[in-house]
C-alpha cells in the first residue's frame, strides 16, 4: 500500500488544503453511491448491479466506507473488480467504523482504488468529521445515487448538497427523505430499474423522460402545478369539490410512479 497527498483540484475543490490517500484515486467518472446504515434489505439487494453497471460504463465508484448501504456498494466494488474511492471521515490512525478495518485494507490494496481520509492523523472523532466527508464525496463524483435515506440524515444532506452544486443526482424513490430530494429536483428511480439507464442519459446529455399522465389524472396534475414547490397537501382536497375521489386519484398516481409524498402528507410531481 502505498501513501500520498491528494490536492484540492483532483476532488473538484479549490484551494491549497490537500488530504491523505492510502492506495490509488480512480479517474473520473466517478458514480458516489451512499444510502442509510440501517438499510433496508429489500434496497441492499440492488447495490452490486448499480456497481455493476457504473462499472461497465467506466465509472468508478465512490461511498462513505460507513455501515449499510456504504459498506455494500465497497464490497460489490471489490467482487465486480470496480476501481473504487472509499472517504472516510477519520485520519488513518483511528479507522472508523473499527470492525471495516480488513474491508478498508483490501479495497486501498485494490488496483485503481484507494482510501481517502477527511481528517489528518491524530485528529480525534467529531460530530463534524461526517459532515466533512460528505462533502468530499460529492466534490469528488462526477454524480450521485442515494439509495436509501430518511429526512434530515447523513445521506439525505449528501444529496442536497449534490443538488445545490448541480451534480447530477438519483435517488431510489422507497424511503423519506429520496422522496425529498426526488421532491427537489434529484431523478427519480425505482429499486428495480437499472442504474445504467440513467447514466446512459448523462453520458449522451439527453434529458430526463417526461412521464406521461393519464388524460384523466390531468386535472391532477393542473392542480399540482398550481399548488407550487409547496405541494399539494391532503387538507388542499377538502377546498375540491370531491375530497374522497381526489384523495384516490393521488393513491393512484403515486402508485403509477407520477408523484412523491413529502413531507407525509404532501405531494409532488416526480422529477
Amino acid at each position: 500500500m502505498h501513501a500520498r497527498t491528494v490536492p484540492a483540484a483532483a476532488l473538484g475543490l479549490s484551494g491549497a488544503r490537500s488530504w491523505l490517500l492510502h492506495g490509488d484515486l480512480p479517474p473520473v467518472p466517478r458514480l458516489a453511491i451512499v444510502g442509510s446504515r440501517a438499510a433496508s434489505r429489500s434496497l441492499l439487494v440492488g447495490v452490486p448491479a448499480a456497481v455493476a453497471a457504473a462499472g461497465v460504463r467506466g465509472h468508478a465508484v465512490v461511498s462513505g466506507g460507513a455501515r449499510g448501504v456504504d459498506a455494500a456498494v465497497h464490497r460489490a466494488a471489490l467482487a465486480e473488480g470496480v476501481p473504487q474511492l472509499a472517504i472516510l471521515p477519520c485520519g488513518p490512525d483511528s479507522l472508523y467504523p473499527p470492525e471495516h478495518a480488513s474491508l478498508f485494507a483490501a479495497i486501498a490494496t485494490a488496483p485503481g482504488s484507494g482510501l481517502l481520509f477527511a481528517q489528518p492523523p491524530g485528529a480525534g472523532r467529531s460530530r463534524g468529521m461526517f459532515s466533512s466527508r460528505n462533502a468530499l464525496v460529492v466534490s469528488a463524483a462526477s454524480a450521485l445515487l442515494v439509495v436509501e435515506a430518511q429526512l434530515r440524515s447523513g445521506s439525505w444532506g449528501t444529496g442536497q448538497q449534490a443538488l445545490h452544486k448541480q451534480v447530477p443526482t438519483a435517488a431510489i424513490a422507497a424511503s423519506s427523505g429520496c422522496a425529498a430530494l426526488i421532491a427537489a429536483g434529484a431523478r427519480a428511480l425505482s429499486a428495480g430499474v437499472d442504474v445504467g439507464t440513467w447514466l446512459d442519459e448523462l453520458a449522451v446529455g439527453a434529458p430526463p423522460p417526461v412521464l406521461a399522465w393519464p388524460t384523466e389524472l390531468a386535472w391532477l396534475a393542473a392542480a399540482l402545478l398550481r399548488a407550487g414547490p409547496g405541494g399539494l397537501g391532503l387538507d388542499d382536497l377538502d377546498d375540491l369539490d370531491d375530497p374522497g375521489a381526489a384523495c384516490a386519484a393521488l393513491l393512484t398516481a403515486e402508485f403509477a410512479g407520477l408523484v412523491v409524498e413529502s413531507p407525509p402528507g404532501r405531494y409532488h410531481v416526480r422529477r
